[in-house]
């Protein structure tokens, strides 16, 4: 049985080792002397690698997305939810409503600061926006269970304080980016991490992943730099399944691709970088009468 084991983790390892150079090899593929052109065919062979692995009720486009009152700038990755929402073709991109969209991500073929710099500005456009707000099925359930809290507890309540989760962001950078580790950080980088920092960060050529995570009861958050190697795409494919999943609604149990290959599941991380949080983070506060 621990045979039968070893290789089910040792196939999906391979399996994600095998894309991870395969998306390192794109990045080296000179078809064009045109950046532009360049960077659409990268953008190309992610979104193909994305449709391939995400649940079917996620398409992956690329273009806008906009809410009432802020929009995102120019998206190189869009992963929405098809099934429950529509979006809008237009002429030079496609229109995404802020609900429909889980995640956004930013795709760059080599690290420099420059390129850094515009993940953090599209990351923080996208922070800034809210999706409207309406109760939902998981929200009459947490109702349900205050109320048993309630009659248990012989207490009186007002609802809850709901904070729902932002939508996600992320950012891959092919090639580069060995040199920039926590002690890159700067005061103020860390300063502005809550607002600006992606939820995701893979530098996929030496094999780092940085993962934002909040803790709304000590009222802080935390960026976590894993040193990964080959299974860097690994690690970040479940970050990006795990976005997914915390912002919509699951009917079947949560499902989490490390469960599969704990040997990476227990990789602690290098280096941790507490930030201070600017905005209330996702989560239910129960109001109680005093």
């Amino acid at each position: 049985m621990a045979s039968q084991w070893s290789d089910t983790q040792e196939r999906v390892r391979r399996f994600f080792q095998a894309k991870q150079q395969q998306l390192k090899t794109s990045a080296n593929l000179a078809i064009c002397d045109h950046p532009g052109l360049t960077g659409s065919h990268r953008e190309e062979f992610q979104r193909i690698y994305l449709r391939e692995i995400l649940p079917k009720r996620f398409e992956v486009g690329r273009g806008m997305v906009y809410g009432n009152f802020h929009r995102s700038k120019e998206a190189d990755i869009v992963i929405w939810d098809a099934q429950n929402f529509p979006s809008l073709p237009m002429l030079d991109h496609s229109f995404f409503f802020a609900e429909s969209v889980r995640v956004v991500l930013e795709s760059k073929s080599r690290w420099s600061n420059e390129e850094f710099q515009d993940v953090l500005s599209k990351a923080q456009a996208i922070r800034d926006i809210i999706p409207t707000y309406q109760q939902g099925l998981v929200d009459q359930l947490a109702m349900v269970q205050l109320e048993l809290a309630a009659l248990r507890e012989g207490r009186e309540h007002d609802g809850f304080l709901v904070a729902k989760h932002h939508i996600g962001s992320a950012g891959v950078f092919i090639q580069g980016g060995a040199s920039f580790t926590a002690n890159s950080l700067t005061e103020q980088l860390i300063e502005e991490a809550d607002d600006r920092w992606p939820d995701l960060l893979l530098l996929l050529e030496p094999g780092r992943l940085v993962v934002k995570e909040y803790l709304p009861q000590e009222g802080r958050g935390q960026l976590l730099f894993y040193e990964l190697g080959d299974d860097a795409l690994l690690a970040f494919t479940n970050g990006l399944l795990v976005l997914l999943m915390e912002r919509s609604f699951q009917v079947e149990q949560p499902f989490f691709l490390v469960d599969y290959v704990f040997e990476v599941a227990e990789i602690d991380p290098v280096s941790i970088v507490d930030f201070k949080l600017m905005r209330l983070p996702s989560q239910r506060i129960p109001l109680w009468r005093h």
